[in-house]
This record gives C-alpha cells, sequence and structure tokens, in this order.
C-alpha cells in the first residue's frame, strides 16, 4: 500500500506573509448603519430613562405634598405667609432693576424667609452643601408628618427637636436578611 502525503502535511513555505482581509461594500455599508442606529438608541434610551425618572420624581412629590397638605401642622400657614412676604418684598425691591435683581432679590428674600421659619433643615442643608460628598452613612430626615390614619398603622415613633420632627424607622421594617436567629453569624461584620 502507498502511501498518500496530503497537502496539509507539507512545510510551509519558508516567506509567508499576512493578507488582512479587507471588507466589501455590503459589509462596510451594514457597519455604518449598525453604528449609526447604536447611537440614536443610545441617545433615544438617555431620553426615555431621563423622562421617566423626571415623571416618577414629579408624581411622587405631588403624592408627597398631598398627603402633607391634607393634615398640615399648625404653625405650616403662618411660615408660609412669611416666606410669602419675604418673597414679594424682594420681588417688590427689585421691580425696577436688572434681570438678574428680578429673580435674584426674590429668591434670595423667600430663601431668608425660610431660614427664619425653619432654622434646622436649614443648618442641615448649608452643612450637606458645603461638603464635598455625602457620606454613606448620612440619612436625610424627613420633617413631613404622617396623617393619623398612617402614622397608627405604621406606628412609627417620633421626637420634637427644636420644630422639627424626626423621623425613627420601625426596628421590625429594618430586617436586612436576619430575620431568624440562626442567620446572625451569615450577616456579621468581621474585621
Amino acid at each position: 500500500m502507498a502511501v498518500v502525503r496530503l497537502p496539509i502535511y507539507t512545510a510551509p513555505p519558508l516567506q509567508s506573509k499576512y493578507v488582512e482581509e479587507q471588507p466589501g461594500h455590503l459589509q462596510m455599508a451594514f457597519a455604518s448603519i449598525r453604528t449609526t442606529t447604536g447611537h440614536y438608541i443610545g441617545w433615544c434610551k438617555g431620553v426615555y430613562v431621563f423622562m421617566k425618572n423626571g415623571i416618577m420624581n414629579a408624581v411622587q412629590i405631588g403624592k408627597d405634598a398631598y398627603v402633607y397638605l391634607k393634615n398640615p401642622p399648625q404653625d405650616f400657614l403662618p411660615k408660609m405667609g412669611v416666606i410669602t412676604v419675604s418673597g414679594l418684598a424682594g420681588l417688590l425691591s427689585a421691580r425696577k432693576g436688572s434681570g438678574f435683581k428680578k429673580v435674584v432679590y426674590p429668591l434670595g428674600m423667600a430663601t431668608l424667609g425660610a431660614t427664619v421659619c425653619y432654622p434646622v433643615q436649614s443648618v442641615i442643608i448649608a452643612k450637606l452643601s458645603n461638603s464635598d460628598e455625602i457620606p454613606d452613612n448620612h440619612v436625610q430626615k424627613h420633617s413631613v408628618p404622617l396623617p393619623t390614619e398612617l402614622s397608627s398603622k405604621t406606628k412609627t415613633k417620633s421626637e420634637s427637636i427644636s420644630g422639627a420632627t424626626q423621623f425613627i424607622p420601625d426596628p421590625r421594617l429594618m430586617d436586612h436578611g436576619q430575620s431568624h436567629p440562626e442567620d446572625v453569624d451569615m450577616y456579621s461584620t468581621r474585621s
């Protein structure tokens, strides 16, 4: 029987040359269409996410404002009156000024009125705006009191500190996966 040598077993040529494949016209057209539509789809997705988050935030702010205004605290209307009057005073003082003054004076005076009415929240906002980044362990306290029917259901505790209401969450709602005593060692922090 004769041994047949296949061409794959022959020695390669001494001087080989790598030639990169050049894409054809059709392949270049598809690549161009793919990159163009990819940029457009990415832009549309970014706009959709931005609009969705904005709408969801606006709806949540509306719901929170409704709950707050449904049962406002006793000193809410006088405080809003002070803030409104101070904003109107700023508007009157800037009526013959430039466009910059017509914006800055009312906002500044209303901010001053809000600072007088809500000093604790003003200090918190000032401290947060002066720091470069918000620490991870900082939790913003909400000063919005819950209506009586909601507060009786959730059984939240609140303390009055210099006119502001501090929210203390219910420990039963802060489980973090340790609802069973045998799971305590699984979630412990070890150094």
